[in-house]
C-alpha cells in the first residue's frame, strides 16, 4: 500500500517532468524495500523511467552551490552537505517531497551498528572497511562541517547539522547517489533511485555525460570556444594576479565556471524561446536534414533513464547491476551484500607475499630484488589496468581513498575535493554502477602552446600523462584470491617470479624476449589447467597451442608456487579455522536460518563469503599439487 509520503513522492515527481507510466510500473515494497515492479509484461528496450536533470539535486543544483564552491567542497561530502541543507529548508526547498520520503526510509548501514555487532566481523575484511568510515565520518564532520556552522550560522543552522543527522544524510548519498554527467558529477537522482540491485539485471542505467561542465548543455558556446579559452589561459597565465591563481584543487575554475554560467542564464533570458531549453526534446530541429550536428544533438534527451535490457514478466521487480563489487564494497557503500558473490576476493597483502618468500628462500636481498623486478615489469606482461580486475579501479577490493587510512573501497569517498556516485530490509540504494569519476572529470584544464605545431604534440604529451597517474590509481601492494579460489594474474606471476630457479630468473631479468616466453608460457598452462577437460573438449576443433611437459625446474616452481599459495591462504584461513574438511555452505545455511536482518546479516554474508573463498583457494591448490 502506498504511503502518504509516496504518494506525495509521485505527485512531485509528475510536477517535475520526471516520466513513467503509471499502468506499466508499480512502486511498492518489496524483499528489497522499496522497489519498481512491472504491472504488464515489458519487452526489452522500454523506457522505465526518465528523469530530467532539472530535477536532480546535485552540488551544482542546491540552493547552496555557490557556497560549497567558495569553499572548496565538492564531491560525496559536498552532496551530503546540501542535501542537509534542503532538508532545513523544509517545504521550500525544491526537493522536499522527495526528501521527505528518504526521511521515512532510512538508510541502514554497516556504520549504524553497535560495536559488539561490528566485532562480529573482526576476522573478516569489511571490519576495518567499516571501522575506517566510521572515523572518516567523523573527521569529515569535525574538519568540514563544524566549520561551516561556525562561519556561516545563518545558513547551516546547529540544529540541522548535527553529526547524526551528517551520519543519516551520509548513508543517503553513499548508497543512492549515482554518476550523472561532467558537470553535475555524481547526484540524487529521484525515482531512478528506487531500482534496485540484482546479480542478474533486466535494466540499466542510461545518462549521457558528455555535457559541458561550465553550464551542463549539451551543446553550447563554451564547448565550442573551450579551445580557444584554453589557448587564452595559457597566453594570460604569467599575468595574473596572485590571487586571482588557481588554486590546486580548481577552486578558481569552479568560480569561473559559476560566473560563466550566470552569464548564460542572463544571454539566454534575452534571447527568449530561440535557445532550445534544458529537459526539452530536439525533434523538430531533428526533422532538418541540412544540419547533420544538430540533427544528431537533437536526438539526445539530457534525462537520467532506466531502460530494459531484457523482456520482464507481470509482478517482476525491475532491476540493475550496480557494479562488479567484493561484499565488503557492497556492504560499506549501500549496506547489503550478495551471497555466492563472483566478484567477491579475499585480499592478499605484498608484504604477506614477502614474508612467505624470505621463509622460502631464506635470503632477504634475492627476495627483494625479485619483487622490485616485478613491479618495474609486471605492466609489460598482464598490463596496468589488471589491478582493477573486478570492473575499473573501484571494482577490485582496497582502493585507498583520499583521506588514506590504509583501508579502501571503491568509490566510496568521505571527504572534500571528492567525486563519483539487495537483500533484505530497507537497502532500496541506487549505486552508480561505476565508483569512479569520468576522465574527463578528473583531468584539469590543460595549457597548450599558442603554436599551432605544438599544439597537438603537448595535448598528446599531457594526456599520456594523464592516463600514467589513472594507471598508477590502483595499489601495487594488493593482490587477491579470488572467489573460485584461484589467484589474481598479479599474484600468480610475482610467485612464479619469487621463486624460479636463479638462472632462469637471470635469463629473464637480462632478455625481455626470455622473459616474454616465459611469461606466456606459464599463463597458458595455468589457463589450460584451470579450464578442465570439459572446456578443452569443447576447443578440440580450434587450434591450440601444443605445451611439452613441465621440465624438472619448470615442476620443481610449480610445485613451490603452489605450496607458496597454500601459506598464504592458511595466513587469511587460520583467523577463520578454514581447511579443505570445513564445510562454509552449512555454515552460510545456518547464517540463513539464525533471523538477524539488515547490515548485521549482510555483515554475516561478508565473512560466510570470505571463509568460502578461502575453502576454495585450499582446495584448488591441493588439486594441482595432487597432478604434479
Amino acid at each position: 500500500m502506498a504511503t502518504k509520503e509516496l504518494n506525495t513522492f509521485l505527485a512531485w515527481a509528475e510536477e517535475n517532468e520526471i516520466v513513467w507510466d503509471r499502468d506499466a510500473i508499480d512502486i511498492r515494497d518489496g524483499k528489497n524495500g522499496l522497489g519498481v515492479f512491472a504491472k504488464r509484461k515489458l519487452q526489452a528496450g522500454y523506457e522505465v523511467i526518465k528523469v530530467p536533470k532539472h530535477a536532480i539535486l546535485s552540488v551544482e543544483t542546491t540552493a547552496i552551490a555557490n557556497v560549497l564552491q567558495d569553499e572548496e567542497i565538492e564531491g560525496y561530502i559536498g552532496l551530503t552537505i546540501g542535501c542537509m541543507y534542503e532538508v532545513s529548508r523544509g517545504a521550500e526547498s525544491p526537493w522536499f517531497a522527495y526528501l521527505s520520503l528518504l526521511a521515512k526510509r532510512p538508510a541502514k548501514m554497516a556504520t549504524s551498528l553497535p560495536q559488539s555487532a561490528r566485532d562480529m566481523m573482526k576476522s573478516c575484511e569489511a571490519y576495518n572497511d567499516i571501522e575506517s568510515d566510521i572515523t572518516d565520518m567523523r573527521e569529515d564532520y569535525d574538519k568540514i562541517v563544524v566549520p561551516l556552522t561556525k562561519k556561516f550560522p545563518e545558513i547551516f543552522q546547529a540544529k540541522h547539522f548535527d553529526f547524526e543527522a551528517f551520519k543519516a544524510m551520509t548513508a543517503h548519498v553513499s548508497s543512492r547517489a549515482m554518476d550523472v554527467d561532467r558537470f553535475h558529477v555524481s547526484a540524487l537522482v529521484p525515482f531512478a533511485d528506487f531500482i534496485n540491485h540484482s546479480p542478474e539485471p533486466n535494466g540499466d542505467y542510461l545518462t549521457h555525460e558528455d555535457v559541458c561542465e561550465v553550464c551542463g548543455s549539451l551543446a553550447c558556446e563554451h564547448l565550442e570556444s573551450e579551445d580557444d579559452d584554453e589557448d587564452s589561459d595559457s597566453d594570460n597565465e604569467s599575468d595574473l594576479d596572485p590571487e586571482d591563481a588557481p588554486a590546486l584543487d580548481g577552486s578558481k575554475d569552479k568560480r569561473h565556471r559559476r560566473e560563466a554560467k550566470e552569464e548564460s542564464e542572463e544571454e539566454e533570458e534575452e534571447e527568449g524561446d530561440d535557445e532550445v531549453m534544458e529537459g526539452e526534446e530536439w525533434e523538430d530541429e531533428g526533422d532538418d536534414e541540412d544540419d547533420e550536428d544538430e540533427d544528431e544533438d537533437g536526438m539526445i534527451n539530457d534525462t537520467c533513464d532506466i531502460i530494459l535490457d531484457a523482456d520482464v514478466r507481470k509482478g517482476e521487480e525491475i532491476t540493475r547491476f550496480y557494479g562488479p563489487y567484493p561484499n565488503k564494497v557492497l556492504l560499506s557503500k549501500y549496506g547489503f551484500a550478495v551471497i555466492d558473490n563472483p566478484h567477491d576476493t579475499v585480499t592478499i597483502q605484498l608484504e604477506m607475499v614477502r614474508q612467505v618468500g624470505e621463509k622460502v628462500l631464506k635470503n632477504k636481498e634475492m627476495v627483494e630484488e625479485r619483487i622490485q623486478w616485478f613491479l618495474e615489469v609486471e605492466d609489460e606482461f598482464i598490463g596496468a589496468d589488471h589491478g582493477d580486475e573486478e570492473g575499473g579501479c573501484c571494482g577490485g577490493g582496497d582502493h585507498d581513498h583520499d583521506h588514506d587510512h590504509g583501508h579502501g573501497h571503491e568509490g566510496h569517498h568521505h571527504g572534500h575535493k571528492h567525486g563519483s556516485s539487495d537483500g533484505e530490509d530497507d537497502h532500496e540504494h541506487a549505486g552508480d554502477g561505476s565508483c569512479c569519476e569520468s576522465k574527463d572529470t578528473k583531468k584539469k584544464q590543460k595549457t597548450h602552446s599558442t603554436e599551432d605545431d605544438d599544439e597537438d604534440m603537448n595535448q598528446d604529451e599531457e594526456e599520456s600523462e594523464d592516463e600514467d597517474e589513472e594507471e598508477e590509481d590502483f595499489p601495487r601492494d594488493i593482490m587477491y584470491l579470488m572467489a573460485d579460489g584461484t589467484v589474481d594474474d598479479r599474484l600468480f606471476m610475482l610467485l612464479n617470479i619469487l621463486l624460479m630457479e636463479k638462472a632462469t630468473f637471470a635469463k629473464v631479468k637480462e632478455d625481455s624476449e626470455a622473459a616474454g616466453e616465459y611469461m606466456n608460457d606459464i599463463f597458458l598452462r595455468r589457463s589450460k589447467e584451470e579450464q578442465g577437460e570439459d572446456e578443452e573438449e569443447e576447443d578440440e576443433e580450434e587450434e591450440e597451442e601444443t605445451l611439452p611437459p613441465r621440465d624438472k625446474a619448470a615442476t620443481k616452481t610449480r610445485r613451490a608456487v603452489l605450496e607458496a599459495t597454500q601459506a598464504l591462504i592458511r595466513v587469511r584461513a587460520d583467523a577463520f579455522g578454514v581447511s579443505t574438511k570445513t564445510t562454509a555452505e552449512k555454515d552460510m545455511e545456518a547464517l540463513k536460518k539464525a533471523k538477524l536482518s539488515g547490515p548485521l546479516y549482510y555483515g554475516g554474508v561478508c565473512v560466510q563469503g570470505e571463509k568460502q573463498i578461502l575453502q576454495n583457494a585450499l582446495m584448488v591448490c591441493q588439486h594441482f599439487l595432487s597432478e604434479l
